[in-house]
Order: structure tokens, then C-alpha cells, then sequence
């Protein structure tokens, strides 16, 4: 949705590859992302933002972009930012688990979140400002440039399913290991599938509920088979929507740096709003078709709320990578209390005003990032 300060002999490695593939200043660069043109990640991450770089930097830093996995899939954008094939990409760290386990711990974090906007803000920052989280980006070769978070997931499902009876038995697409252990403790079957699969599943009785984002509801056509949605929040997933090649972010300048870190914070800003928006709009879609949009019921809400307590015990009782379970728990809690920082910090801001915003952003945000050493390996 972080390690040690020495480097590991791969992220050594790695970061010989990208030192040596740094392109010369003032000519395109090539931009990754595993998701096509219309989704939220790239027409706001990728086509706006990079779009106002470009602009800014009176394209001197400009982007040719491929979309849908077109050069680099999902699984192997980080070793391909790392090793120049593209100088900035999409990562979603559980598909790398191996080398982001912190980036990795983060995001199961994430299912305790219950607002997007303050998640991918807090994921940002942890990102930026924490030394362990900084570090593990680094010793992979890359740079990390902005987080996301999706909305947050519901239950949506073909017939009602608001209390726990009417949960028993059914057979649930879940989205993480969190989701798949909780539905297993209600008495759901979970079910790993990818969210493509979800249509034709529930079409054909396979599947009576699918975990997710209630986007999909118009992205993924899930209105046409979806008659009930259970508006309880389990959670969301969090990812760098922009992660560089370090020598490339090496070699520009501190202001362009400036530049790219004020126009990643913005696009981060109307990224979280398009997601906001099109929830928005899938609902009251979904309301138009008689889809029923119901609050669960208090068996329900309540195991919901018990099982992630259980969650965050258990999340917090392990090791992960270099970090012994003292270092997990004060991770995942530094994290949690940045999100109750932002919430706090957001109270009463227009999140529909973006100059307004911004300026919070820039303030509590941007403003602790120093594009001198930020990225750059001999101001570790």
C-alpha cells in the first residue's frame, strides 16, 4: 500500500544498473503503467501529471507513455524502472513482495483505513519522511515519488447480505488475505480470483459477493450482476502511483526535483478526487438500475470491527524482512497515527476546493521533503 540503511548486495547491484542508464537531459523519457488509459491512476497520475511536467519543465522533462502493461506488466515494473527500461512506473508492492516487504506491511496495514484521501496522504509521507520506508525503495534502485489509495472496498453482492446468517456459506471474491481471513471467520467462502473474473463468476452462481471498490460497479459492468451493496468499510490498498529510475532522479536538478514533487503532490489530489467522484457516480447509477445500497446490519458491523482489532494484533506480532516485531508494530502504528493526523488536519477543509487543498498539502506535506537530498544516495 522500508528496511535497512545499508545496502543489500541486489540493491547494490540495482543501483549500478540505473546510475549507468541515465539518458541525457532535454529528450523524452518513457513512462510504465500496467493499467489502461482510462483508469484514475493514469488519465490523473500519468497523463495530467506528467502532462504539467512536461509543461513546466518547457519539456525538458517529458514522457512517452505506455499504457496497459504495454512495456512493463505489473510484476516487473520495479526491476524496470530500476534497470532504465522506463525512468517512472506504476508499483503495486504485493506483487513484489519479496523486495518490498515494508512497502507490503503498509498496505495489509491499509485495511484498517477508512478514508482514501487520508491513506494515501499518510502512505505518501510515511514514504517520504520515515528512514526504513525510504531506504527499502532506495536499496531496489528506484525512488519513491507519490502513493495512492483506492476507495474504500464494500460487499457487493447478488442478493442482500447485511448480517452475519445472511453471510454464512456465501462464496466472496476477497481482495488480500486480511479480506479472505475474515470472510473464512463469518462463515463466507473465500474465494481468490482477479476482479476481471468477477463479472462471469457472479453471472454464472460461482460467486455471490465480490470485495471491492464500488467503482467496478461501471468500470467493470458489476451493475449488471450486483443487486445489493453492504456499505461497510473493509479497508483499501495503497501503492506508489509514481516510483523513478535513481540515476535519473539523480541527475536532475534540485528545482526540477521541486517541480516534480509540487506536480505529483497535485496529482495525487486529483487522483483521490476522480476516484471520489466516480464512487459518486457509480452509486447513484447503481440507484437509477434498483440496486438496493444498504448499511450492515450490527452483528455485522460489530464482528467487522472486532476482527480488525484481532487483525492489527496479529499484523503487529511478526517480523518482516529486517524488522523485528518491536519495528513492525511501531511502523504500522506510525503509520496509523499519520492517518488520524491528516483526518484531524483535513476536518473542515472543501475536499471538493483543490487550491485549498493544495495549500494544506504543501504545508503539512511537500514542505518536508528537501529536493536537494531527497532520492539522492550520498545524502542518505
Amino acid at each position: 500500500m522500508r528496511l535497512h540503511e545499508t545496502m543489500t548486495i541486489a540493491g547494490s547491484v540495482g543501483m549500478a544498473l540505473a546510475l549507468a542508464v541515465v539518458p541525457a537531459m532535454a529528450e523524452t523519457y518513457t513512462a510504465s503503467t500496467w493499467l489502461p488509459p482510462t483508469y484514475e491512476l493514469s488519465s490523473e497520475g500519468y497523463d495530467d501529471t506528467l502532462g504539467r511536467i512536461a509543461e513546466e519543465s518547457g519539456g525538458e522533462i517529458a514522457f512517452d507513455i505506455h499504457y496497459s502493461g504495454a512495456l512493463l506488466p505489473a510484476r516487473t515494473t520495479l526491476s524496470g524502472i530500476r534497470d532504465g527500461v522506463a525512468q517512472v512506473g506504476l508499483v503495486y508492492p504485493p506483487y513484489t513482495p519479496a523486495e518490498l516487504p515494508v512497502a507490503n506491511l503498509l498496505n495489509s496495514a491499509s485495511f484498517l483505513s477508512e478514508d482514501s484521501l487520508v491513506a494515501a496522504l499518510a502512505y505518501t509521507e510515511i514514504s517520504y519522511t520515515n528512514d526504513t520506508v525510504r531506504s527499502e525503495w532506495l536499496d531496489s534502485g528506484v525512488v519513491f515519488g507519490g502513493g495512492y489509495s483506492t476507495p474504500v472496498y464494500n460487499l457487493l453482492c447478488n442478493a442482500e447480505v447485511t448480517t452475519l446468517d445472511q453471510a454464512q456459506g456465501k462464496r466472496l471474491r476477497t481482495a488480500s488475505s486480511a479480506h479472505s481471513e475474515m470472510v473464512g471467520q463469518f462463515g463466507g467462502s473465500p474465494v481468490s480470483a482477479p476482479i476481471g473474473d468477477v463479472y462471469s463468476g457472479m453471472q454464472r452462481g460461482s460467486l455471490e459477493c465480490a470485495v471491492a471498490d464500488p467503482t467496478n460497479l461501471v468500470t467493470a459492468s458489476f451493475n449488471e450482476v450486483v443487486k445489493n451493496i453492504t456499505e461497510v468499510p473493509l479497508g483499501v490498498v495503497v501503492g506508489a502511483t509514481w516510483v523513478y529510475n535513481a540515476g535519473f532522479w539523480t541527475e536532475l536538478t534540485a528545482d526540477q526535483r521541486s517541480m516534480l514533487i509540487d506536480e505529483m503532490a497535485l496529482g495525487l489530489v486529483r487522483t483521490q478526487r476522480a476516484y471520489h467522484d466516480n464512487v459518486a457516480n457509480a452509486l447513484a447509477d447503481a440507484e437509477t438500475r434498483g440496486i438496493a445500497i444498504t448499511a450492515p446490519a450490527a452483528d455485522l458491523e460489530a464482528f467487522v470491527d472486532d476482527f480488525k482489532s484481532a487483525y492489527l494484533e496479529e499484523l503487529t506480532s511478526n517480523g518482516v524482512g529486517n524488522l523485528d516485531a518491536a519495528a513492525v508494530k511501531a511502523l504500522v502504528e506510525e503509520y496509523l497515527a499519520l492517518q488520524d493526523r491528516w483526518a484531524a488536519t483535513l476536518e473542515g477543509v472543501d475536499r471538493t476546493d483543490e487550491a485549498a487543498l493544495q495549500a494544506v498539502i504543501k504545508e503539512n506535506l511537500v514542505s518536508k521533503v528537501d529536493p536537494e537530498t531527497y532520492g539522492i544516495l550520498s545524502a542518505r
